[in-house]
């Protein structure tokens, strides 16, 4: 793993660390920077300090040449170079790189309401136990376009044996530090070993850890739908999500989270 940028320099720990992978979006990693920018400023004007640590993992010229010389990268923000050619594997290099108490997971391609780490912060903060944030909203965009909302542990009922079947959050996630490394992602190699949907499994992992999910109001992920994504390829591939806890121990998960019912309250 290569960095090309290093904050041994800086002043103060940031509040927030946001992990953001690059592949091959090449054009769009500009946009997404652009939206990146904005909602850094957003929090930095609540007073939120905020890192951001760049992973380009197998990233082609294009996408390399666009996140290393664009204007949303400051000096003590971080660029990592990796060869995993897996989005699991790239988010724990940035999370064991990152510096701050939190960490928000973001992808080179999507875009966020502006208030995204402002509000994620003060909900985390304000929660009772461990819990992960995730945008109230998704809005998706490109080969799909609907508007779906998140399911909050927290807020009416949702039979949690239906994660079974359905994958109930998205891959946007933001929470404390210790959580991600705790629970790193499992790489999948679909081609390898017919795994898949690694955000699926990190997502039930913790929930089996007795850790909530929860949603910050008046947020929104704009996720890009594409024709062809390695969601498509996972599931046009018949991948299945890695063993888990959730499924081994439900009386686990059941009991920490939700007295005995496994219905979210």
């Amino acid at each position: 793993m290569q960095s090309l940028h290093s904050n041994s320099d800086r002043a103060a720990i940031p509040a927030i660390s946001v992990v953001m992978t690059f592949h091959r979006e090449q054009v769009l990693a500009n946009f997404a920077l652009l939206g990146f920018l904005r909602v850094r400023t957003a929090a930095e004007a609540a007073g939120i300090a905020v890192e951001l640590v760049a992973v380009l993992d197998s990233a082609d010229e294009e996408t390399t040449r666009i996140v290393t010389s664009h204007p949303a990268i400051r000096h003590d923000d971080q660029i990592l170079r990796v060869q995993n050619g897996d989005l699991a594997a790239s988010r724990n290099d940035g999370i064991a790189s990152a510096h701050a108490l939190y960490i928000a997971i973001l992808d080179g391609d999507d875009y966020y309401s502006k208030n995204w780490l402002t509000e994620a912060l003060r909900t985390a903060e304000a929660a009772a136990g461990r819990v992960i944030v995730h945008p109230e909203l998704t809005v998706s965009f490109g080969a799909v376009h609907c508007v779906a909302e998140t399911f909050d542990m927290d807020r009416g009922n949702y039979p949690m044996a239906s994660c079974m079947m359905v994958h109930p959050w998205i891959s946007c996630s933001f929470g404390l530090r210790d959580i991600y490394k705790q629970h790193p992602y499992q790489p999948t190699r679909l081609r390898e070993t017919g795994f898949g949907f690694e955000d699926w499994h990190w997502n039930l992992e913790t929930v089996a850890d007795g850790i909530r999910h929860v949603t910050a109001p008046k947020t929104a992920l704009f996720y890009r739908r594409k024709a062809s994504s390695m969601v498509t390829e996972m599931a046009q591939g018949g991948a299945i999500v890695r063993p888990s806890r959730f499924f081994d121990e439900p009386e686990r998960w059941k009991e920490a989270a939700y007295g005995g019912s496994g219905v979210m309250r």
